[in-house]
């Protein structure tokens, strides 16, 4: 629920930082305590640990995550935020880092927890799953993508996102929150999300993995048999190959009714044959 002091405190913070938020940055802004006690709590910080955070803003979820960890590492792309940041915790037990989170190298951190950037929630998503260091997470959502996170094969939500997360981590809906709970409101509701990496992944089947997801997603509705023939096309890779490395139970179904296994036994597939040849078709993705 909105909290009118902090509503109060959050446009003032904004207005001295010189901070206009942008829709197409994702820049909505936590004014609801509940939902910063649930992120917090959810992540059962320790004073020893050291906790990333990724989008900080203006600090409000940065404050009550400093009380509880050893160490802070907020990440924020933008330059007017992160000036506000450093001085505002100058001196404290909070590193500001001033960069994008997609082209910098993860932070080494015990834990992650995050009021995500709703525009590069799914990238940011993918990043960490993919990074080694990676152990668990709570983050938030749009309730869209959070569905997408735990959707199954066949699911309307059932997307790329949904096959990487199953094959590396465990996900649990922790609460929703309404478009209120922020400032500026978004139009959706939220979820909180906590994530647990369970995988961890060589770079070289990370690779492959996610090739073969961008790959067949875009060919979503057709079946593997199609998607296999529309791959031979573009690559010359004959079809005959790529069958043959296939289950024939596999062929018939379409690809959202493909299993996370199954998904993983065509990267193997796939990658006997580089997976540049999958990357080359650049087939627009449009699952997330």
């Amino acid at each position: 629920m909105i909290d009118r002091s902090l509503l109060a405190i959050t446009k003032r913070a904004l207005e001295e930082a010189g901070i206009r938020p942008r829709k197409a940055r994702g820049q909505n802004y936590v004014v609801d305590r509940a939902l910063i006690r649930c992120l917090v709590d959810s992540a059962g910080i320790s004073g020893d640990e050291t906790v990333l955070e990724i989008g900080p803003g203006i600090g409000t979820l940065t404050e009550e995550i400093s009380k509880r960890a050893g160490r802070v590492i907020a990440v924020e792309s933008d330059p007017a935020s992160a000036k506000y940041l450093a001085g505002k915790f100058s001196g404290s037990n909070v590193e500001i880092v001033q960069a994008d989170i997609l082209r910098i190298d993860i932070p080494e951190a015990d834990k992650v927890v995050s009021n995500l950037p709703y525009a590069i929630s799914t990238p940011i998503t993918f990043k960490l799953l993919s990074d080694r260091g990676f152990r668990f997470g709570v983050f938030t959502y749009q309730k869209e993508v959070a569905d997408r996170l735990r959707a199954k094969p066949s699911d309307p939500d059932y997307s790329r996102l949904s096959v990487a997360v199953s094959l590396l981590a465990e996900v649990r809906a922790v609460a929703n929150f309404p478009p209120e709970s922020f400032y500026p409101a978004p139009s959706v509701e939220s979820t909180v999300v906590a994530i647990k990496k369970t995988g961890a992944p060589k770079a070289a089947e990370w690779a492959a993995l996610d090739a073969t997801l961008k790959f067949l997603f875009s060919q979503r509705r057709r079946t593997l048999r199609k998607a296999l023939e529309t791959l031979s096309k573009s690559t010359g890779i004959g079809r005959g190959a790529l069958e043959g490395g296939s289950r024939g139970s596999l062929l018939d179904k379409r690809v959202f009714e493909l299993s996370p296994s199954d998904f993983l036994e065509m990267s193997r597939v796939f990658s006997r044959w580089g997976e540049g040849g999958v990357e080359d078709k650049g087939a627009r993705d449009t699952s997330l």
